[in-house]
């Protein structure tokens, strides 16, 4: 196991320095001028030397990775101009709400999405299966942030049962904090329970199909346990799979969302990195952001082996 995981975290080291070399690229590349965007229209081509120079944009643009690379393997991920802190440092304040966003999300998805799923396999082609179905296939095509407004609409203004938008941390005020996260984590979620129910009424549906199901049901084993437990459990790995790349989406891609419900994530801080061509966030957010994904799947992987004790014996005998 350990000479495993060694491997694969040797392995995200590759990919992590493609992921920089793109994103570097790319930020510094497209058109656009931070050092205007910081003095303004008004500012002499002096002043706009001067902290170009003092921002190291003079340099040329390998000179300019390296030193960042350099950086990077140290721990410095460089200083925001516009935000006058650490690039660390604003990952860790806005890393927050999104992480306990997505916690949220994923809970909403799984509460909704397994039973849901497991239940349209267990009574296949009846009007329950149908319903279930539609409600996918509108979870799919529907955006999270047009749900978001849907509910902000209902809940918040007609019914002021929670605020519209802002953020409170649970950990200081745990009843509004929960409050200012339902409405965005369940917009995120019944949007990704959709595809989740999708999975697991596949896989219920394949596990379902065995011999070993036929003959736990001939020995009188319950319906409910036979579906809930031994067929849920055996369907476990392409479920896990996909909750463990919505995990990762949530985190990546809920910026939307987040404008929307004015929650200061990590999606919100990059685009506003974006449209102020901040660089040194830009480039930090998505190689954190990076990082977590690629952590996320070596979690899962790991995961396997508990779900399903056949995977843990093949990677022995590998």
């Amino acid at each position: 196991m350990l000479s495993y995981l060694g491997k694969r975290l040797l392995s995200l080291i590759p990919v992590l320095l493609v992921v920089s070399v793109v994103i570097f690229s790319i930020v510094h590349l497209t058109p656009g001028d931070p050092v205007r965007t910081i003095l303004g229209p008004d500012a002499s081509q002096a002043q706009v030397d001067a902290l170009r120079d003092s921002m190291g944009l003079n340099q040329p643009l390998i000179a300019q990775y390296f030193s960042w690379l350099g950086g990077v393997f140290t721990g410095d991920l460089g200083d925001s101009f516009f935000l006058r802190k650490s690039v660390l440092a604003a990952i860790g304040d806005n890393a927050v709400p999104t992480l306990q966003l997505a916690v949220i999300a994923i809970t909403v998805a799984l509460l909704l999405a397994i039973p849901l799923g497991t239940l349209a396999a267990r009574h296949r082609g009846t009007s329950l299966d149908r319903g279930v179905m539609a409600f996918t296939l509108i979870g799919m095509a529907v955006p999270s942030f047009v749900l978001g407004l849907i509910l902000m609409l209902l809940f918040a203004v007609q019914l002021r049962w929670f605020p519209v938008a802002g953020y409170v941390n649970p950990a200081d005020d745990f009843l509004l904090g929960i409050k200012t996260l339902i409405l965005p984590g369940i917009a995120l979620g019944a949007i990704m329970s959709a595809l989740i129910t999708r999975t697991t009424r596949a896989a219920v549906l394949d596990v379902l199909n065995a011999d070993y199901i036929d003959a736990a049901r001939s020995r009188g084993v319950s319906e409910t346990r036979l579906l809930f437990t031994h067929t849920l459990k055996n369907a476990g790995l392409p479920i896990l799979t996909l909750v463990g790349l919505t995990f990762g989406t949530l985190v990546t891609g809920a910026a939307v969302t987040e404008t929307i419900f004015n929650v200061p994530g990590l999606g919100s801080l990059l685009v506003q990195a974006i449209s102020r061509r901040d660089y040194a966030i830009i480039q930090g957010v998505v190689l954190c952001v990076t990082l977590f994904y690629l952590l996320i799947n070596l979690v899962i992987d790991l995961l396997y082996g508990l779900v399903d004790p056949r995977v843990r014996l093949g990677k022995a005998k590998g």
